[in-house]
């Protein structure tokens, strides 16, 4: 029972936390669509506003600083919320059952005094002595109370059974937990280092833009914004920070920061999508002196009467390299190699997904989408 209240109480700890991580989320989206929506004509005016854009690309940087701090604070926030989450689910251990007296024997001893009445009620069954009768009688009540006392045990045994049983269970279960909060943990961690990378990258940025409005004739740093449909993306599109942006590594690593590649992406409803149609897709991907490692998990809308298998999980790996388009190879979980190309989309926070698989009857063997920076 103890542990059974502990459980409760985490769980609607968890249920607190999640709603409290909701607000914090809203507040930095909130921030995301102010900066966006502040001054969506910047890059198309700095050719031609001279000084006249130097106060609104200030204005827009402190936007833009707001919105990676509110970020940055927000994984902040849910990293502190999930180590205490740890902290509660290690504390949270199914505690057995109270020792009771065997109900194997307490069966074997209400069966063998079960016997032994009905062998005394028998002795009597046909002496038609009065007195006699109401001693049958009384055997005959002992012998039914006797009885209920058998199926109540009875019942507590299959009831201790599968208390057992559910405590292993979740046990289980939870340890499975335990081993994924590391995981989730670095997840975490590098998505805030990619934000605090592109937090300095988009503080660089506005400043080139105001020096190369004010010299005629020279362009602005960086390409024109993302020609990307506003329904492909559910976020603000935003300019290519192009020469602005500070290297995360060496430039022969990657020409663009690494904070492009890595972190936490995730499919939206009115993604860009090739090939079968997704209805969920999580990409992970992290990096360590260079190389990268990560998961991909998607399920797909199949055409209707379809028997395939609609998810797919593949982990993937390799070196990054002095190219846009990072391939890696990759390996599903149920054992098909192929390839993942990791494409960074026009705004900072869009990649676009590649990948092909060998092809194995009723699996999803290829596809292409746009995700979304977590």
């Amino acid at each position: 029972m103890r542990g059974r209240a502990a459980l409760l109480a985490f769980l609607a700890g968890v249920l607190c936390l999640f709603a409290q991580s909701t607000q914090s989320r809203d507040g930095y989206r909130g921030a995301y669509k102010s900066w966006r929506e502040a001054d969506p004509a910047l890059e198309r005016d700095a050719g031609t506003a001279g000084e006249a854009l130097t106060p609104r690309t200030a204005k827009a940087a402190d936007a833009a600083a707001a919105f990676s701090a509110a970020r940055i604070a927000f994984l902040r926030d849910m990293s502190d919320r999930q180590a205490e989450n740890l902290r509660s689910l290690r504390a949270t251990e199914a505690q057995p059952l109270p020792n009771l007296s065997s109900a194997t024997d307490a069966i074997r001893l209400a069966n063998r005094e079960i016997g032994a009445v009905g062998s005394s009620a028998s002795a009597f069954a046909n002496d038609p002595d009065p007195a006699i009768q109401q001693l049958r009688q009384a055997f005959d009540r002992e012998q039914s109370a006797l009885a209920a006392l058998k199926a109540a045990i009875t019942a507590r045994q299959e009831a201790e059974e599968e208390a057992s049983r559910i405590a292993s269970a979740a046990e289980q279960a939870r340890g499975k937990v335990l081993e994924q909060y590391p995981l989730l943990a670095a997840a975490l961690a590098q998505s805030a280092d990619a934000m605090r990378q592109e937090a300095t990258a988009w503080a660089g940025y506005y400043p080139a833009l105001a020096e190369a409005s004010r010299v005629p004739g020279q362009p602005v740093s960086g390409p024109p914004v993302s020609n990307a449909p506003a329904s492909s993306v559910p976020v603000a599109s935003a300019a290519s920070i192009g020469k602005a942006d500070p290297p995360a590594r060496a430039p022969s690593i990657t020409p663009l920061p690494l904070s492009r590649y890595v972190g936490i992406w995730g499919f939206q409803p009115g993604n860009l999508f090739h090939g079968p149609e997704p209805e969920i897709v999580d990409v992970v991907v992290h990096e360590e002196n260079g190389r990268a490692t990560g998961t991909l998990y998607a399920r797909f809308k199949l055409p209707p009467g379809s028997t395939g298998d609609p998810v797919l999980r593949f982990n993937f790996s390799g070196d990054f390299r002095a190219t846009r388009i990072q391939t890696f190879a990759l390996q599903t979980s149920d054992g098909a190699k192929g390839t993942i190309d990791l494409i960074p989309g026009g705004p900072f926070n869009v990649l676009e997904v590649n990948f092909e698989t060998e092809i194995k009857a009723g699996k999803v063997h290829q596809g292409d989408m746009l995700v979304v920076k977590q």
